[in-house]
């Protein structure tokens, strides 16, 4: 909702309680002006792009059957090298300009001013220079992410016509280097966008998961650096598109790695609070963080109630490459843990728990084959981050936050209940464990109002006769 919906809405509220008089409420609403029609340029512009690009691929596609192999490889040539003349020319033609500097510079103290040893003299403040790009930046995404396209439709015609679908993952492979560097030099979202993607389908077309599954994880470990310079350059849009791509891509590498649902479940916990610590971490470059935060929060809420069943911990198998894998990306998250618990980020530190909780559990289903334990160890800890995130959400004041916290505690309730892994006396155990938990915190709140301090009466006013 528009600042000026909102006040259209609210400001008879406040003409009818009397806080302001009418005529303040019509002054209000005119400083706030309506929608600007020039903010919908880069809509309609990348409509524009993507209907011309959509209208000659259908034409291509309509004279690709009746055209000799050198003929396709022209026809696949010519978008490649314009493309790339306008991606050159945007990157050419591209620079930085500095924008006006709004704060100025404090005087500087006289030199014939006498100071007191006391004083210290006032040195002039250093200007903060901010930079904006000559040339949009949706026309710069528009230009690189044209020449990506262009580039893999090129690969594909020569896929195509070498009949070279076995050995897909080389071209691939040679694809995603050649992505990679044009995304270091253009720093464009979309071309990245198109390096996971291609990065991706690499660990896909590799038959017997070898050299191309390690280069493509090599790939997307790389692909974190571009999110570090949209980080830093303050492109919220493009760091909430690109990491929404990044942990998709993530999550898919883990699926098809892992063999089963165990496995999966302890991986997915391990991006999840990685994604999740990685936003509080920058939480100072606005949009982006808190895009980072959301998925992180929501994929972790997934991957505790999915760990909170029996049958994930029921049987548990695996090489000693993935135990590996899983203590070499825990250590990384413990760094991430370290720095979080110095920011004092309590509800954070407890998100970066989950994937040594999910270890933990994995190490006891070595034991209990049943798989009860460990999902009974998952719903407390589900409980607890459930608590903690009711009352970040009172602290904060955001009743989103605390609906959130109390929709986790009532899955990881249903989950308790379905989950045929638990006898009946476990689950009643476990749900008198919560419901004593419950009545302590609120316990803990009857005495906390009961003790407040009751206000004070001020003393009468002694008369003239009394003094």
């Amino acid at each position: 909702m528009s600042n000026r919906r909102w006040l259209k809405e609210e400001i008879p509220r406040w003409v009818d309680d009397g806080v302001i008089s009418e005529e303040t409420g019509k002054k209000i609403i005119s400083r706030y002006k309506g929608a600007n029609i020039a903010a919908y340029k880069e809509a309609f512009f990348i409509l524009a792009i993507v209907c011309i690009i959509g209208g000659i691929f259908f034409l291509c596609a309509s004279l690709w059957s009746g055209l000799t192999q050198d003929e396709r490889f022209l026809l696949g040539a010519i978008p490649m090298v314009i493309s790339f003349l306008i991606m050159l020319s945007v990157v050419l033609m591209d620079e930085k300009i500095p924008d006006p500097i709004s704060q100025k510079e404090e005087e500087e103290p006289e030199e014939n001013e006498l100071l007191s040893d006391s004083e210290t003299p006032k040195l002039p403040k250093k200007k903060k220079i901010t930079y904006h790009h000559k040339i949009p930046v949706f026309i710069r995404e528009a230009a690189a992410t044209f020449h990506g396209i262009c580039m893999m439709g090129g690969f594909w015609v020569v896929s195509d016509s070498f009949k070279l679908t076995s050995d897909a993952y080389s071209g691939l492979a040679l694809a995603g280097l050649l992505l990679f560097l044009l995304t270091l030099v253009t720093r464009s979202a979309g071309m990245g966008i198109l390096y996971m993607m291609v990065s991706v389908g690499l660990f896909y077309a590799d038959p017997v998961k070898s050299w191309p599954s390690l280069l493509s994880w090599l790939y997307m470990f790389l692909a974190l650096l571009f999110l570090g310079f949209m980080l830093r350059d303050h492109r919220d849009r493009a760091v909430v598109c690109y990491s929404w791509v990044w942990a998709v891509g993530t999550l898919l590498l883990i699926f098809w790695s892992a063999g089963n649902m165990l496995w999966q479940t302890i991986f997915f916990s391990l991006a999840a609070s990685l994604t999740w610590m990685a936003g509080t971490l920058f939480r100072s470059y606005g949009l982006g963080a808190d895009a980072l935060r959301f998925f992180g929060g929501i994929a972790v809420f997934a991957v505790l109630l999915e760990g909170s069943y029996g049958t994930v911990w029921a049987g548990i198998t695996g090489s000693y490459a993935l135990w590996f894998i899983f203590l070499l990306f825990l250590a990384l998250d413990g760094v991430f843990l370290t720095r979080i618990a110095k920011k004092k980020e309590w509800l954070s530190a407890l998100a970066g728990l989950t994937p040594f909780i999910m270890g933990l559990s994995a190490l006891i289903s070595i034991v209990d084959i049943s798989g009860a334990l460990p999902a009974m160890i998952v719903s407390i800890y589900t409980a607890i981050l459930g608590v903690g995130v009711i009352g970040r959400g009172f602290q904060m004041d955001r009743p989103m936050q605390s609906w959130c916290g109390v929709f986790l505690l009532v899955g990881d309730g249903a989950i308790r209940v379905l989950d045929s892994a638990l006898s009946f006396a476990q689950r009643g155990l476990f749900f008198l464990a919560i419901g004593l938990a419950a009545a302590f915190i609120s316990w803990i709140f009857y005495i906390a109002t009961r003790h407040k301090k009751k206000p004070v009466r001020p003393l009468p006013e002694e008369e003239e006769g009394d003094r």
